[in-house]
């Protein structure tokens, strides 16, 4: 029987080794935590109707306690003078979840279907030979593998350590992950915001943004920059957000951890003989959010039915960049389209940001869509309003107009493995500059 290892218990990997390991293959996932620590103890946005659907479930009968419908929201400039209000049809308010009940039902899910599991046990590296990945070194010897699933974060060890040959990009440049620090705090007076989600961009005059959420039972804070935060950094921040919020409490209900996100476009070659990347382990986020559970589901479902449809060497590159291509032509390229728009920000000072703001540069389906709002009507009222300073108006036109290109270019991946021709495109992606 052909071996699998999943290196980390990610959303994608779980997926994907569900659906092998139902369809007879040997499917095994290596987790350096203990089972009952994994998962962030906050919630986040995704679609349960697509979880519902890889359990074979209905959404009424998730636990009833582990998701709730999203709030409105509001973004807020960095001067704190203008306001874009966010509001939701009920029919298309977004639903939450908590990730720590996510990750259970989805490892309950892999158990059913025949995935064994290796918690506690730490993945240092992967073993090659040639050009294929042939299984992993991990903290209790050598796993010998015939595909190896990396699912094991935004800094994998997996990815980080192939060897340059496999032309798989390494780690993230600066600007490609978001440090953050998230908490429930207890709420001590009984107050329903009418936009619930403060969401402050440039927050403190700082390269990231920070959110305070008031929901029924608690108060969520999310503190988020480019650069790494420290404790003290955090604790100022928390203190100016209880002054401007005072039933902002002391006591941390849940959360109160650090975490790092990718914020970028996904890996543009995320397979090789042997290998192929999920989730954070190949950046699938949305970049102007962080948002990728959607995109995880979605990729180990996609990589699990290449395999399964494979005429032969299912686990050649060959007949992995089927899932590389399709990935890309299905949710990369949005994905890619999203990073203008982040990327465009960043190169702002944060006056420019508020300009941009000011003048409705900036709106609400900007905000909301992550830069979807490029039609030409659109662009043309952008124009107008922004042209009172066109060095910012510009940069971020330029950065929306980037992110379609690029979206493109993503979604015309070369139809077979070709690494000649893989790299040309790649290269064609990198002199678009939307990553710098």
């Amino acid at each position: 029987m052909e071996r699998i290892l999943v290196a980390g218990a990610g959303h994608g990997g779980l997926v994907a080794g569900a659906l092998l390991a139902k369809n007879g293959y040997d499917v095994t996932v290596i987790e350096k935590k203990k089972e009952t620590e994994l998962g962030y103890d906050w919630e986040d946005r995704f679609s349960l109707s697509l979880l519902c659907e890889i359990l074979n479930c209905k959404e009424e009968e998730l636990p009833a306690d582990s998701w709730r419908f999203r709030g409105d929201s509001v973004f807020i400039s960095p001067s704190k003078r203008k306001r874009v209000p966010v509001h939701f049809e009920e029919d298309d308010r977004q639903k939450i979840m908590w990730r720590k009940p996510l990750l259970q039902l989805l490892i309950q899910h892999a158990k059913q279907n025949g995935v064994k599991f290796l918690f506690e046990t730490e993945v240092y590296s992967p073993l090659t030979s040639g050009r294929s990945v042939t299984g992993l070194l991990t903290e209790n010897g050598e796993m010998s593998a015939d595909l190896v699933i990396d699912a094991a974060g935004v800094f994998s060890p997996v990815r980080s350590n192939l060897p340059k040959y496999f032309h798989i990009e390494k780690m993230p440049k600066y600007g490609d992950v978001f440090y953050a620090w998230r908490a429930y705090f207890n709420k001590t007076s009984d107050v329903s915001p009418e936009e619930p989600f403060e969401v402050s961009l440039y927050h403190e005059g700082e390269r990231g943004l920070s959110w305070v959420c008031t929901s029924r039972d608690a108060v969520d804070v999310l503190i988020g920059r480019i650069d790494k935060l420290s404790q003290k950094k955090i604790g100022e921040t928390v203190g100016r957000y209880r002054t401007d919020h005072p039933w902002l409490g002391e006591e941390i209900v849940s959360g109160g951890k650090d975490a790092v996100i990718p914020v970028r476009r996904p890996l543009t070659l995320m397979v090789a003989d042997g290998y192929a990347a999920v989730g954070d382990a190949a950046f699938m986020t949305m970049p102007m959010n962080g948002m990728g559970i959607d995109l995880s589901l979605n990729a180990g479902r996609l990589l699990a039915k290449t395999i399964l449809s494979a005429e032969t060497a299912p686990f050649s590159a060959r007949s992995l960049w089927n899932y590389n291509r399709d990935f890309h032509i299905l949710y990369g390229g949005e994905a890619a389209k999203n990073e203008g728009l982040k990327n465009s920000l960043l190169k702002l000072p944060s006056e420019g940001v508020d300009f941009l703001f000011e003048k409705e540069v900036i709106q609400g389906a900007d905000l909301a869509g992550g830069g979807k709002n490029v039609q030409l009507p659109a662009l043309l009222g952008k124009l107008k309003r922004g042209l009172n300073n066109p060095t910012y108006f510009f940069t971020v036109v330029g950065g929306l107009m980037n992110g379609s290109k690029v979206m493109k270019l993503y979604r015309s991946a070369p139809d077979a493995f070709d690494l000649q021709k893989i790299q040309r495109w790649n290269k064609e992606i990198e002199a678009l500059d939307i990553t710098q």
